[in-house]
């Protein structure tokens, strides 16, 4: 389980409170999550000089996130109705669990970081056809960045435009080391089980970063925006009418 530290985050502009969370593993990179919309808010993440990125989009306080609709939002049935709620929150022995519940919708999301920096988003929900979240990551900290999507185009380049790719049929290929998510019980990844494919990786060769990407969704939605690039995977319930799917984030140092 990471640590945890909980902060004020500020107040919204209707007087609510927000709080942000900071989970943190024993390699000194950080998660931080505000009940406000169950937002990732940053990602810290070391460098091979041993020098801290910040990979995301992301604002000192609340406020921004209440002007933005678009970093670190969770999207619900395609529309952000859940963006403007604070979720109730809590530590569990994976990492952060938040919820929430508008109208007769009700979503669960997880947070987590493990020690081999793979931020997780675990999803629980009923009464919703479709669950995701969008991260803005920043062109400052991953310039020039290519990806490649394992999908069934296999499709490949520069990051440019604005992309939704279909059915991801690749099975994850993951070298499972002693500590790594599914060994540990009760940690969030399983990567044996979990049904988790290969979604994408991308790569900055100027900054000598890559992030992989693992789904059990199969859609992946990727798109140039200002100042970034945004990643979005999507899924639908399953045949006992639930969501429960998952993504996981890995960065890693390439030299």
């Amino acid at each position: 389980m990471p640590s945890i530290k909980k902060e004020s985050f500020g107040k919204l502009s209707d007087g609510r409170e927000a709080t942000v969370y900071t989970l943190r593993n024993n390699k000194g990179n950080e998660l931080k999550v505000t009940n406000y919309g169950a937002r990732v808010v940053s990602l810290r993440f070391r460098n091979k000089d041993f020098e801290n990125k910040f990979v995301l989009k992301s604002y000192p306080d609340v406020s921004g996130y209440e002007k933005d609709d678009a970093a670190g939002v969770v999207y619900v049935d395609g529309s952000n109705e859940f963006d403007k709620v604070i979720w109730d929150a809590a530590e569990i022995i994976e990492g952060l669990k938040l919820t929430a519940t508008v109208g007769e919708k009700s979503a669960e999301i997880i947070y987590s970081i493990s020690n081999d920096n793979e931020l997780s988003i675990k999803y629980n929900a009923k009464g919703i056809d479709d669950i995701s979240t969008q991260l803005i990551f920043s062109a400052d900290v991953l310039p020039d960045s290519n990806f490649r999507i394992y999908d069934e185009s296999k499709s490949n380049g520069k990051i440019s435009g604005k992309n939704t790719y279909g059915i991801i049929d690749k099975p994850a290929v993951v070298e499972m080391e002693v500590g790594m998510f599914g060994y540990d019980p009760g940690c969030p990844i399983n990567w044996l089980d979990a049904g988790l494919k290969n979604a994408a990786d991308i790569v900055s060769d100027a900054a000598d970063i890559m992030l992989n990407i693992f789904a059990t969704q199969n859609n992946l939605h990727l798109e140039e925006v200002e100042g970034g690039f945004a990643i979005k995977t999507s899924g639908s319930k399953s045949a006992d009418g639930e969501i429960k799917s998952q993504t996981v984030y890995v960065l890693k140092n390439r030299n």
